[in-house]
């Protein structure tokens, strides 16, 4: 019964998820399971495996099931992870370099990614058109996010420290740069991520210098011929003495929380609303060691999810930070982007270097019992992390282990043209099962 009337509390107003219930959901992490066929494999124009960098759940109410990946090969592909037998919807060339990021614009058909092409791009996910492309940076654009309930407004992230926000008129068949948005510039050091915490103020972090800087977009930060200064900036909070940087960043519903993946293996969590800005939380237990993995929150604010280095992705309950995480096991190279349904609590999306997208579920069989899946059909499962390998926040002189970094890609093409069908790009019926990547989960994780 309690596992039911999880599954169907509302979902709708998450502003307002005080009001929910508060059931003991922690419980039940440890039924997420990923079955067979829900791994699939990202493939390149050409048909060869290539990683996903990117996914993201559509907020728009018909396509709420359909989840958007993009991958190194600048392929974009939809799912509908309802269906199993026609799994893939969609799927067209959308660059023709590494798509790091991309982001659906709030409750509509349509999605922007931003690329090492140094474009972010606007398409509409029903055709497949390309309805504009936004051009500015001077290099890798590696973070896109639009702003709170606003479909004509987004921001972007480069790889030179440089953010733009940007506003869009399609039907007018116009794009711009808005007054008192441009681009701040340094060359020493890469924008990794870049949010809106509402529709006047944009949060922005470094790769390496570990600050966190929030930006009031009123002020006309043209006018400045020096350096701009930010409304309020976030010093590192670790013990690390090497320089750092946050390769990911989510705030929850309320615009009140930020949770910053940082690469010193911890998440901080900030409170937004005071002065104060040291963290209030922080969680620890996962590794990262690139700029590629990324976090995510629950429906309702109570979990946070992350990627990371040591092949898995990691669960933790906010309200206590301490308490080990779980662990969704059974990918084989590092986790990078990870996303909650914003409408079903009971799946969750992952992205991996071994090439593969997976959707992981919640036990759907009877309360207390297990689902009919079967142990030879699934490819990942959850495991609660040993409270003696949740280390405290990492001290001085400590680095992490290192996994290999992303093959580089060129900065210079040509112009893009119209979306290509990715026609030689196998189709969802020609998915080999995906065994390379399948072991046998321990006993002690059934």
């Amino acid at each position: 019964m309690l596992f039911r009337s999880i599954i169907n509390r509302p979902t709708t107003n998450r502003r307002r998820n005080d009001l929910w219930p508060k059931h003991p959901l922690s419980s039940l992490l440890t039924g997420y399971q990923c079955a067979r066929h829900d791994e699939h494999i990202s493939y390149g124009s050409l048909g060869i495996a290539a990683p996903p960098f990117g996914c993201a759940f559509s907020t728009a109410q018909e396509l709420q099931n359909v989840l958007a990946v993009a991958n190194e090969e600048g392929m974009v592909r939809l799912y509908n992870t309802e269906s199993r037998s026609r799994p893939v919807l969609k799927e067209w060339a959308a660059h023709e370099n590494a798509i790091f990021d991309l982001s659906w614009v709030p409750g509509e058909a349509s999605l922007v990614t931003a690329s090492g092409d140094k474009t972010a791009v606007l398409w509409d996910v029903r055709t497949g058109d390309l309805m504009g492309t936004f051009k500015g940076h001077v290099c890798s654009l590696k973070s896109v996010a639009f702003a709170p309930q606003k479909t004509a407004v987004f921001c972007t992230g480069g790889a030179r420290r440089e953010h733009h926000a940007v506003g869009h008129q399609v039907h007018q068949e116009r794009w711009f740069l808005q007054t008192g948005m441009a681009p701040m510039v340094d060359t020493q050091q890469s924008v990794t991520v870049v949010l809106f915490q509402d529709e006047h103020t944009l949060l922005s972090s470094g790769a390496v210098d570990g600050t966190i800087k929030m930006w009031d977009l009123r002020k006309n930060y043209t006018a400045h011929h020096q350096d701009p200064v930010a409304l309020q900036t976030y010093p590192y909070p670790g013990s690390c003495t090497r320089k750092l940087g946050y390769s990911g960043m989510v705030l929850d519903s309320t615009g009140s929380n930020l949770f910053a993946t940082c690469t010193d293996d911890n998440i901080y969590m900030f409170n937004m609303t005071g002065l104060k800005t040291s963290p209030v939380s922080v969680f620890s237990g996962c590794k990262n060691s690139s700029f590629y993995v990324k976090s995510c929150l629950s429906p309702d604010d109570q979990f946070l999810a992350s990627g990371s280095s040591d092949h898995q992705a990691y669960i933790w309950t906010v309200s206590d930070s301490k308490c080990p995480p779980v662990m969704l096991q059974g990918h084989s190279q590092e986790v990078t982007s990870v996303a909650w349904c914003p409408t079903d609590f009971t799946k969750i999306a992952s992205c991996s270097d071994d090439n593969t997208v997976r959707i992981w579920r919640l036990d759907r069989g009877a309360d207390g019992m297990r689902s009919s899946v079967g142990q030879a059909n699934l490819v990942g499962w959850a495991c609660p992390k040993p409270a003696s390998e949740t280390r405290s926040p990492r001290g001085p002189g400590v680095t992490p282990e290192l996994t290999p970094s992303k093959s580089p890609r060129a900065e210079s093409l040509g112009t893009l043209s119209s979306p290509m069908a990715a026609s030689c790009a196998p189709s969802s019926a020609d998915l080999p099962l995906p065994s390379s990547t399948l072991s046998t989960p321990p006993p002690s994780c059934g």
